[in-house]
């Protein structure tokens, strides 16, 4: 719809700059609640860094999984030419192996820094549906991403795209993830807008794993992978709901009653300042980590990265 922004005779892609748009917003709000989840800013600051690097690194690699076949196919213009080596480092990512890559990137900090990975993902998850919907619109913007004929006033002409087919209506289905991931943001800002008992990962990739299986029906680009007729990012929904359901279920069975045990009303620094009568914290966060699927150090009082 709109690849280009022409700002003073330059042509500056769009798809960058509201992605990078997404990021900053979704860092800053990562960076004013993690002193709620007991989490330094600083370090917050650092591990979304290492965070971004896996997501490339994840969601190139998942591409070219999804993708070989095509492109070992066209081998010859790929992997012996400039142009298609520079197409192959420059486009083409999937957005499950640049979750689970980013996830990993922040754990590799947390382990470093003995930090723990629990409180960084209970401040971080529930601002993931933010910056992912804004890389939707970034997507609608640049016209890849794109969905299935469909007939006006719903289907919309990609023109200018690099990506989708000019001549042909299509159905905005990078509008309709976007949405879908506001929505889901809401809600889960919301329900963890306060230390709680419930691993915020699990209710994520419930929630997620619904958006995605859902939109994947109304997509056409065919770069994705097929496998039985259903597509890599499906057969990863597929997987990735049972697993906020196990995290969940884990989460209960560890606390069976959902009321004052998992949404206390204490900040972080209110329940770290009261002590027992032998003078040791009383933290909810405590009971937070023992519920985490991914082990991680105690933070020991250690500084963050300077």
């Amino acid at each position: 719809m709109f690849p280009y922004f022409h700002i003073g005779g330059f042509s500056i892609p769009s798809y960058g700059i509201i992605v990078a748009i997404g990021f900053i917003l979704g860092t800053l709000l990562c960076i004013k609640r993690s002193p709620r989840f007991a989490f330094p800013r600083e370090d917050c600051l650092y591990a979304l860094l290492f965070g971004v690097v896996g997501v490339v690194v994840g969601g190139k690699i998942l591409y070219l999984i999804s993708d070989w076949p095509r492109l070992w196919e066209n081998r010859a213009f790929f992997f012996e030419t400039l142009d298609g080596i520079m197409i192959l480092l420059g486009g083409g990512f999937v957005y499950y192996g640049g979750l689970f890559g980013g996830l990993l990137g922040a754990y590799i900090y947390t382990r470093m820094y003995k930090l723990r990975f629990y409180d960084f993902l209970q401040t971080v998850v529930p601002v993931i549906p933010l910056i992912h919907g804004i890389g939707r619109i970034a997507c609608f913007g640049a016209g890849c991403c794109y969905g299935i004929p469909w007939d006006p006033p719903v289907g919309m002409l990609f023109a200018q795209s690099l990506a989708a087919p000019h001549d042909v209506y299509l159905f905005p289905v990078q509008l309709l993830e976007a949405g879908l991931n506001f929505v889901l943001f809401g809600v889960l800002i919301y329900m963890f807008r306060r230390p709680v008992r419930l691993p915020a990962v699990g209710v994520y990739f419930l929630g997620y794993g619904v958006v995605r299986l859902i939109c994947e029906f109304f997509r056409y680009d065919e770069a994705r992978g097929f496998f039985l007729g259903i597509s890599t990012s499906q057969w990863i929904s597929l997987l990735v709901f049972p697993l906020g359901l196990v995290l969940l279920y884990l989460a209960l069975r560890k606390n069976p009653v959902l009321g004052k045990g998992a949404y206390g009303t204490q900040t972080a620094s209110e329940a770290s300042s009261e002590t027992s009568p032998q003078g040791s914290p009383q933290s909810s966060l405590q009971d937070d980590a023992e519920l985490s699927m991914f082990p991680s150090a105690e933070n020991n009082g250690k500084t963050s990265k300077k």
